[in-house]
């Protein structure tokens, strides 16, 4: 069941509930006022049939008074009759009637009723409206009746409820036809209004929402309305703008990435081209300049100039097979090995450096890890590239704290490295992994670099959090073998 469905079925139900309500209160109304115009028509009758009995008497026809009451009854007067206050009958509109005793509930009425009051009974399988009228012995009537009994006679009517039950009937039908045309008419316009208001507007929203689905978020849902479905419309435009330009970004961006790509790649292959090239004359160059070297005695000053060479030529070297490596990143070889031999080899290449500077390089016992598979000559790679990188931000000394600990994740290991060092630029943050960034004139961008590439084929993941002034704490998460 649709949105449409649903409310129109929900507003006619309770529309079907006050209106049925209310025609029901409004019938029962309207039921009393007939039945009270019906009583007093009746009470009237009564009395009418009272005075022209009064008035024959007082005529001296007493004889026309039986012919009187034969004669008046009508569609509506079922019987009319008079009994003594013993309850017979002493006369009736049926003569058979007469000298016979007049139903028990109607002496009891006379004999318990303050005032002449109209009822509804049953007679002979017929609603009848019956009033019961005393005829008091008035001084005009004593003449005949004497002073003795208060009450002469009684006064006994009987109406027919026919055409009251018959209005009562219409009424019935002609609300139950309001009611029914209403809760249609409202029905109908409802509908009618939802389509235009609610339905036409959502499935257009939906159909401006599926040609974004299928890629086209240049299409607009064009309203003017100033309600809810408008203030949908115009955040919904305003999503489908925000998405196209986020498109359009992320396009510019995939270009420029595939170009960056293509460009890395071709500078891959011709660093790879010139490394070659360079790496084989400047280990030619170097062995001649050791050879040299050893023609001078250890005080000519000439011996100094020749060592700076040697060193700046092995620092060309370092970088030539850093470039090698980027360029043509080596295979893994994966074995089951501990993380905590290979940080305690890192540690012993750079533990001479570290004392020359002054840093104290601290070993935390972590948790116990076990054996996972790693390649451990490209791992102990990422950590002495990461433990040169913190000696690097330490000139003046410091303290370098390393440790390998399980996450909160059960699956994953945590290799860390902190420092006490300068600290790293936001900016630089963000960019301190990409190939060829760096911060230092003598360094070629391309440690860290390296090291991300080995640590993500491992299936893991390298971050850096940094603040000036406190140091630098490196992150590298590796997968366990349950991971």
């Amino acid at each position: 069941m649709n949105l449409k469905s649903k409310y129109i079925l929900f507003t006619t139900c309770i529309l079907f509930v006050i209106i049925g309500a209310f025609s029901y209160k409004n019938l029962r109304l309207q039921e009393k006022e007939i039945q009270e115009d019906e009583k007093e028509r009746v009470s009237l009758i009564a009395e009418i049939i009272k005075n022209s009995l009064v008035t024959i008497m007082l005529e001296g026809k007493g004889r026309e008074f039986q012919k009187f009451l034969e004669t008046i009854g009508s569609r509506d007067v079922e019987q009319v009759w008079i009994f003594r206050p013993d309850g017979t009958i002493i006369s009736s509109s049926l003569p058979s009637q007469i000298n016979t005793l007049s139903p028990p509930e109607h002496i009891t009425r006379f004999k318990t009723q303050k005032a002449p009051e109209v009822f509804s009974h049953e007679n002979n399988g017929k609603a009848v409206y019956s009033i019961i009228t005393p005829l008091y012995n008035e001084r005009p009537c004593q003449k005949c009746h004497g002073a003795k009994d208060e009450v002469i006679g009684v006064l006994d009517i009987e109406v027919s409820m026919a055409k009251t039950l018959q209005r009562i009937n219409d009424s019935q039908k002609r609300m139950l036809t309001f009611f029914i045309i209403t809760l249609i008419v409202i029905s109908i316009s409802l509908s009618m209004l939802t389509s235009y208001l609610v339905n036409k507007p959502i499935t257009s929203i939906i159909d401006t929402m599926k040609n974004a689905e299928e890629g086209d978020l240049t299409v607009k849902f064009l309203t003017r309305r100033k309600d809810e479905i408008g203030k949908l419309a115009s955040s919904l435009n305003s999503m489908l703008f925000e998405l196209g330009k986020a498109r359009r970004e992320i396009e510019k961006c995939h270009f420029e990435e595939i170009q960056n790509i293509e460009k890395m790649a071709t500078i891959g292959e011709m660093s790879s081209a010139i490394a070659h090239e360079i790496k084989n004359p400047l280990a030619g160059i170097s062995g001649a300049i050791q050879v040299l070297a050893e023609e001078f005695s250890a005080t000519d000053p000439r011996k100094e100039v020749i060592t700076e060479v040697l060193n700046e030529i092995e620092r060309l070297d370092r970088s030539v097979k850093e470039l090698l490596v980027f360029a043509r990143p080596p295979d893994l070889h994966p074995v089951s090995a501990s993380l905590q031999p290979i940080i305690e080899r890192a540690i012993r290449l750079v533990e001479l450096q570290a004392q020359k500077q002054g840093v104290v390089i601290r070993l935390i016992p972590g948790d116990d890890i076990g054996e996972i598979n790693v390649d451990p000559e490209q791992l102990q790679q990422v950590f002495l590239n990461l433990m040169l990188n913190a000696l690097q931000s330490m000139p003046a000394g410091g303290t370098l704290t390393t440790g390998v600990y399980l996450t909160n994740n059960s699956d994953e290991i945590e290799v860390v490295f902190s420092d006490t060092g300068q600290g790293i630029e936001e900016d630089a943050v963000k960019n301190i992994f990409k190939p060829f960034f760096t911060t230092r004139h003598a360094g070629t961008g391309l440690g860290l670099a390296i090291s991300r590439n080995i640590v993500e084929k491992h299936h893991g993941k390298i971050f850096v959090e940094s603040r000036i002034g406190i140091g630098s704490t490196f992150h590298v998460i590796l997968k366990t073998d349950k991971g």
